[in-house]
């Protein structure tokens, strides 16, 4: 897994944390932040933690998955959970009216699935992303279909690819609904580190 180029989160890169075994083999969604009060970081897929976890450094998990960079503010004690329907992080909490929705850590969830999308759809992901093992920066509309990509020139042989199901594509990086949902033809989306947000490119 790589390193971010932009370090956002107050705890150095090369802390060590915890991460659901499920999320490191890529089977569940890492939906699921917490800091337990000696300040740890665990990583969770949907369920109820405590889960099977194994040991890795905090720069590979914003590498594989930018969407946690965003957690710039989560302290010691906190716990954030990822919403599907918001397409962003959201605190969990203690209620204490006994009326709240309390936002649960859940797998994709189709019924806040985008009709302009189609979740069998296939994407072609360069399997270095798809594994981790680069970041995953740019979402490209090509002639023969959607392209996901990390650094480095676009242009990839066929065995560096792997066809994926759009909703595999967002159980694996959450935050690419949105940008999957604005990619037009002959532009692509590219991760802005800085801003944490996607940035539309013309490719032709």
């Amino acid at each position: 897994m790589s390193q971010n180029t932009e370090w956002k989160l107050r705890t150095p890169p090369q802390t060590e944390v915890w991460v659901d075994e499920d999320v490191l083999a890529m089977r569940a969604p890492l939906v699921r932040v917490h800091r337990d009060d000696e300040g740890t970081w665990l990583f969770d897929g949907p369920g109820q933690p405590p889960r099977p976890a194994s040991a890795t450094h905090l720069s590979a998990v914003v590498g594989a998955w930018p969407h946690v960079g965003a957690l710039t503010e989560l302290d010691s004690g906190d716990s954030v959970v990822w919403s599907w329907e918001r397409h962003g992080w959201t605190g969990e909490f203690e209620c204490r009216c006994g009326s709240c929705v309390q936002p649960v850590a859940a797998d994709l969830d189709r019924s806040t699935w985008p009709s302009e999308l189609h979740p069998e759809r296939l994407a072609s992901v360069e399997n270095t992303a798809l594994a981790g093992q680069v970041t995953l920066t740019d979402i490209v509309a090509t002639p023969g279909g959607l392209a996901l990509l990390g650094p480095g020139s676009q242009r990839r042989t066929s065995e560096e690819m792997a066809p994926v199901a759009l909703a595999n594509v967002i159980r694996r990086w959450p935050h690419t609904m949105q940008a999957l949902r604005a990619v037009r033809d002959g532009y692509g989306m590219r991760w802005n580190p800085d801003a944490l947000n996607w940035n539309e490119y013309m490719t032709a």
